[in-house]
Formats: C-alpha cells, structure tokens, sequence
C-alpha cells in the first residue's frame, strides 16, 4: 500500500485541521501509513501536538513552491491529498511533473478578497489537475473532477456532565465575517435579561475586538481554546455562519451530546433535521435564531435529550467515517 502524505498550509487551528486530525485517525484504524507535510513552518503547536499524540509523522518544509517537488522526487511511491487553497494549487501542479496521484478536498465555498479571491480562483482553475472532494454539494458546480464526501469525525463518546438550571450557549470557531460571530453577540444582547441562559464565545480573529466593544454583560469571551474538554461546559452550540461547508465544529458538538441551533447554509440542513437531530433555521434572519433560542427555553429536559440521542445516532450513522474511508480508498489507491 502507498504511503499518504496530507499537504497544507496551516497557521491556526479550525475547521481544516480538525479535519486533518480526524483523517490521520481514520487512516490509523485502517492501518493506512500516513504522515502530514506542511508548506512551512506556521509554529502550529496544537496541530502539531495532536499528531503527535496520535503517533503521526510530521514535517515541514521551507515554504518554497521547489521544496515540494524535491520532497516528492525522494518519495516516488506516495498519494498526495491536499487541503486548503495555497496546497492545492501547488500540490496538483506539482503532482503533475512529479506523476504522484494528487486528490484534493475543497472545504468551503467563499469567495474572499483581494488576495485570496485570487488563490481560490486558482485554486478552482487548477482543479482540473487532480482528484477532487468537496464537503458541500454545491461547490461541486465550480470544482472539476469533484464527488461530494461528507465531514465526519471518529466518535469519542465522552461522558456528558449533568445538566444546571442555566444553559450555556456558545459560539465555538473563528472570529471572522463568514462565521457571522456578530450575530451571535446581537442574540445574547436580546436574551441579556433571562436569567437561564448564559452566552460564551469561544475562539479568536480578527473581528475579536469589536465584537467584544459591542457585547452584553451576559457574554463571556474565552479565546482560542486548545483543550477539548470545553464541550463540557456547553449545552447548546449556534453555528450562525453566512457561508459553510460541513463544519467540523457540528459534528464535535454532536458527538459531544450538545443540542445544535444552526442556519440551513451550506450541508448544515443535510446532517440536521430540525426537531429531530437539533433545530435548523428557515432563513438567516435575526428573529429566526431568537425564536430557536425561545424554542429550547420551553424545551424540558426531555424533550433536549431526545434531540441529541436522535443527534448522536445520525453521527454514528453517517459522519462517523466508515462509508467515508471506502469512498477515499478507491480515490487514493485505484
């Protein structure tokens, strides 16, 4: 069997490298020999503890386009499966000097700015080069060579701690406008009167500053957090995003046992039923997210357990990683 090597370029910790940290454990059951090679050198201490902690190989080079080509010259007999536009873009045309196989996944839609409008229009252009995934069904009109896969995660089945008489509501990610943070402080500055409900952000970005000058009392800011134990202290996430893929947040919470209020954007409405698995929006309106919140407010605690059993089970099912690692198999080796 091929050895896989995960290509990428990583500076911070989301939803990307969260998803490479669940590829290497789903490689490992399978006994799939697996490393990861970065573009530089980022000083991403948290990926990089988790790889190790999963006894995966890492490496990173210099952060020269030529330092691939060379890499892949002294590893002829390797899949490359690359992640993130700027791996993408030089993974596929390297991998087409080389002659290595070079599959890559797009993980979300947006378009960007300036620079990175740039880079993803590469990064659509050069898709031609490779074998291509992507985790939102609509992407797959602007990708070529592309087949829809799920996100998914290797379940933990954690132990969820009994629940209080407050709820605890947060928004976990980055702070930055796709992910809509903003909307998510505008709905706890309209519940910074009821008592039951507390309101945590936890993550960082660059729209941290101003969000926390426009904040209620009622919402506490945590940063960038490292430790997962986190999803303990949550009992209800809001994923509020203008623009997603399958974020890898929904499935930690669901695997964590936390009742999920979410926008019906990108494959969101595919892993949630609303009333079934979590409660799901009709638009991305202010008032719908008010009337979700007020909708778990009259929830009795029953009723919230039976939203995430239904959650859990559709996890197992689904997003779990067995139909996925057959579907990743014949892209990788056949």
């Amino acid at each position: 069997m091929r050895n896989l090597v995960l290509f990428l370029d990583s500076s911070l910790f989301g939803g990307i490298e969260s998803h490479i940290v669940e590829l290497v454990k789903l490689m490992k059951s399978q006994n799939v020999p697996v490393s990861v090679l970065f573009y530089q050198d980022h000083r991403n201490q948290q990926l990089y503890d988790l790889l190790t902690e999963n006894q995966c190989a890492y490496q990173c080079l210099s952060g020269r386009a030529q330092d691939l080509f060379h890499y892949l010259k002294k590893n002829a007999d390797c899949v490359v499966h690359t992640h993130g536009y700027k791996a993408g873009i030089i993974g596929r045309l390297t991998c087409k000097v080389t002659g290595h196989t070079c599959v890559s996944t797009y993980h979300a839609g947006e378009k960007g700015a300036g620079r990175v409008r740039v880079y993803n229009w590469l990064d659509q252009i050069t898709s031609r080069l490779s074998r291509n995934l992507v985790v939102a069904e609509q992407l797959s009109e602007r990708v070529k060579n592309s087949q829809f896969i799920a996100n998914f995660i290797v379940p933990n089945n954690p132990l969820k701690k009994p629940p209080e008489k407050q709820l605890n509501v947060a928004f976990v990610g980055r702070l930055s406008y796709e992910k809509a943070p903003d909307r998510f402080i505008k709905l706890a500055t309209q519940f910074q009167h009821q008592d039951r409900l507390a309101f945590h952000v936890y993550g960082d970005g660059p729209m941290a500053s101003e969000l926390k000058k426009s904040a209620s009392a009622n919402t506490i800011f945590h940063g960038h957090q490292t430790d997962s134990t986190l999803w303990k202290n949550i009992d209800i996430l809001v994923i509020c995003s203008r623009e997603e893929g399958l974020p890898m947040v929904l499935l930690e919470a669901m695997d964590n046992k936390v009742l999920c209020i979410a926008n019906a954007v990108g494959a969101i409405e595919k892993v949630i039923s609303n009333n079934q698995t979590g409660l799901i929006t009709d638009n991305q309106t202010h008032q719908a997210l008010v009337t979700k919140i007020k909708t778990v407010l009259f929830m009795s605690q029953q009723e919230r357990n039976y939203l995430v059993k239904n959650a859990t089970s559709q996890l197992h099912r689904f997003y779990s990683g067995k139909t996925q690692y057959a579907q990743l198999s014949k892209l990788y080796f056949s």
